[in-house]
């Protein structure tokens, strides 16, 4: 997410068209995009592992709702897909002086615009920021100590991930920044549960021998 938000071109905030074709012409448009997607991706991955945590009848609850996070981050791949790479191409053609840019802005708003892509945008990531809340819940529940904070702060973010697409450049790479240390906070955490204060895995769980073992490869 840091990487996303850090190197993303924000051009297109402009008003200027020949300033926002030229944003999306950018490599660093499709690299930044594509690391948004990882990131998104690798939110619903936690959320699986975490609803491991979770015994009895809140485990089911949690292992759907984990589930879910991975359908809703596959929601977002499309409108995520044409974004990083059909409007980068309209840059391209723009800068190869192939398009008008009156005419390929006039793409773009409608491939933004597009109903299908923006409504499964928007229901995945209000999907995703549940998973992330629910994860974080899990996490509280399964770790000890002082610990059973770290999944918050990034629980929070990422229920947060929506509204921060209307923020500036400046606060969305200060987005990026925060989402990265709370990612490591919580890495962090997962590391530090030892066996003897490991977290608790729910009947039937496959976190082995060390129960903080496998979570602490996946985050």
């Amino acid at each position: 997410m840091a990487v996303y938000l850090g190197l993303r071109p924000y051009g297109d905030h402009s008003q200027d068209p020949a300033v926002a074709l030229a944003a999306f012409a950018q490599p660093l448009w499709v690299v930044a995009h594509l690391a948004g997607m990882a990131a998104l991706a690798s939110v619903g991955w936690v959320a699986v592992r975490c609803s491991e945590l979770v015994p009895g009848k809140a485990s089911r609850i949690a292992r759907w709702c984990g589930w879910c996070g991975l359908v809703d981050a596959g929601l977002v791949m499309p409108y995520y897909g044409v974004e990083a790479l059909a409007l980068h191409e309209l840059g391209r053609a723009v800068s190869a002086e192939d398009l008008a840019p009156d005419q390929a802005m006039a793409l773009v708003e409608a491939v933004r615009g597009n109903f299908v892509g923006v409504s499964l945008f928007a229901a995945g990531l209000l999907m995703l920021a549940a998973a992330g809340l629910l994860a974080a819940l899990a996490w509280q529940r399964a770790a000890h100590g002082g610990l059973r904070w770290a999944g918050w702060p990034l629980g929070g973010l990422v229920a947060l991930v929506l509204p921060q697409y209307y923020l500036p450049p400046a606060g969305r790479v200060t987005f990026g920044v925060a989402f990265a240390v709370a990612a490591l906070a919580w890495a962090g955490a997962a590391w530090a549960q030892s066996p003897r204060h490991g977290l608790r895995r729910a009947p039937g769980g496959d976190l082995g021998g060390d129960p903080g073992g496998d979570l602490r490869r996946d985050l």
